[in-house]
């Protein structure tokens, strides 16, 4: 049975995740900052006894430390982790403030960064690392589609080079790391505007990522596995 490792598990695509490996039959670690107050990702966990919840706030190396040992202890292998947690702060140019970028990089590119570092010795060397990108972080698009997300799209395309640079990181086994973006998503961060439901998204996420092999690896794609322009 292969064991997936979902951070920002607690709602929206995380969740999502969660439930679509979970139903597989997969074993599922799903990890949000607050188990507590994860109240469907409770359920899920009640009704699937393949699904469990660790505590991880990717701002804490507390967090990251704790969790990398207690799977080393249970001699835990992750066939696949996907880097879902992310923040987006709304703020246009004329209100930006040094604490919104700072914060938006440390969860979105700091701490995936810091987490697959952690992992390394669980993760197998034929896994695969899903990065939860966006098309906001492509350079040659310009961000255009949100006028008030600066510095997450700054982040997206950071957490891009973080993807290229851990695959070379990765050269000599048969990891495979890319960044997907999940299209326009309707939960909290997309907006009810958005053209797709978390469930069609992950559907084609889950789609691509079975078909993923380490010559992939490096790359930037849409959910459906086509290349977007970096």
């Amino acid at each position: 049975m292969q064991t997936v490792l979902i951070t920002g598990a607690n709602r929206g695509l995380g969740l999502g995740f969660a439930e679509q490996y979970g139903g597989s039959g997969m074993t599922v670690i799903a990890t949000c900052r607050n188990p507590d107050e994860a109240r469907e990702l409770q359920t899920l966990s009640a009704e699937r006894v393949n699904v469990t919840i660790e505590r991880l706030d990717l701002q804490s190396d507390a967090d990251i430390d704790a969790l990398a040992r207690s799977l080393e202890s249970r001699s835990v292998t992750l066939d696949l982790i996907v880097s879902n947690a992310g923040i987006l702060q709304g703020e246009e140019y004329g209100d930006w403030t040094r604490q919104a970028f700072a914060d938006t990089l440390d969860t979105n590119v700091s701490g995936p960064a810091i987490l697959a570092q952690a992992l390394d010795e669980v993760f197998s060397r034929s896994g695969t690392l899903v990065q939860l990108s966006s098309g906001l972080g492509s350079l040659e698009w310009g961000g255009m589609g949100m006028t008030d997300a600066d510095s997450y799209s700054v982040s997206k395309a950071a957490l891009n080079m973080l993807t290229v640079r851990l695959s070379l990181s990765y050269q000599g086994t048969a990891r495979c790391v890319v960044a997907m973006s999940p299209g326009w998503v309707r939960t909290e961060m997309g907006g009810a505007g958005a053209n797709l439901t978390v469930e069609e998204s992950v559907e084609r996420m889950t789609s691509t990522i079975d078909s993923l092999t380490a010559k992939e690896s490096g790359r930037f794609l849409d959910n459906e596995g086509n290349p977007i322009p970096w």
